[in-house]
């Protein structure tokens, strides 16, 4: 009986254990909400976005994209997911950055945040280390999801009035490769981006009369 009961209370420290562990990833997978975009500075508008709204773009756009490319949705959706993670440790650098500095070992950080909190039944260090060497299928179609977020972020800026961002849109679009991302960000280049709230309104207007 007492065997059972250590044994019994062993696991349950564990349990506590795994969970607060749990908690603390979570608590600082949140402050990405509080890092701005590296870009930021350069683009030079008065649009503003953090790492963790990039991060939920490039979820939905990869989510849509793997639809569209008949890749493996689960798989692009946890790249898509984790693929700035390591930029809660390691702060976010913008292209010139990276050109300038000693670049952050990025696949180190992941492999520290998963090892910290117990995550390696989530395998994040083989997802992360996937998407940086954009060899599979998967990787690129999440690599032009991440592209495709900050074409948004450009689109927007661009039609609030910085002409410097159309030039930024040409640039981005020139890195996609897979065919329905390529479709997607010609489309997003050329439409106004609220066509989709005035055919709405449109549809509201016919079904109630209402001027």
């Amino acid at each position: 009986m007492k065997k059972k009961s250590l044994k019994k209370q062993i696991s349950l420290q564990e349990n506590q254990e795994n969970v607060r562990k749990l908690v603390n990833f979570l608590l600082e997978y949140r402050t990405l909400k509080r890092l701005p975009r590296g870009c930021l500075p350069y683009l030079k508008g008065s649009v503003k976005e953090n790492i963790a709204e990039h991060s939920f773009y490039t979820t939905i756009i990869g989510w849509i994209l793997a639809k569209l490319e008949k890749g493996d949705e689960d798989k692009i959706i946890k790249m898509c997911l984790i693929h700035d993670l390591c930029e809660v440790r390691g702060g976010e650098k913008n292209l010139i950055n990276k050109f300038y500095t000693i670049p952050n070992d990025e696949l180190k950080i992941t492999t520290e945040i998963s090892r910290d909190y117990n995550l390696k039944i989530f395998f994040l260090p083989n997802l992360f280390k996937e998407f940086k060497e954009k060899k599979t299928k998967e990787a690129k179609i999440a690599r032009d999801a991440d592209i495709l977020a900050q074409m948004l972020l450009e689109k927007e800026s661009f039609e609030l009035g910085n002409k410097l961002a159309s030039k930024w849109l040409v640039q981005s679009f020139a890195r996609l490769k897979t065919k329905m991302a390529k479709k997607i960000g010609k489309r997003l280049i050329e439409v106004e981006s609220d066509e989709w709230w005035l055919e709405i309104d449109k549809k509201y207007l016919l079904k109630t009369g209402f001027l």
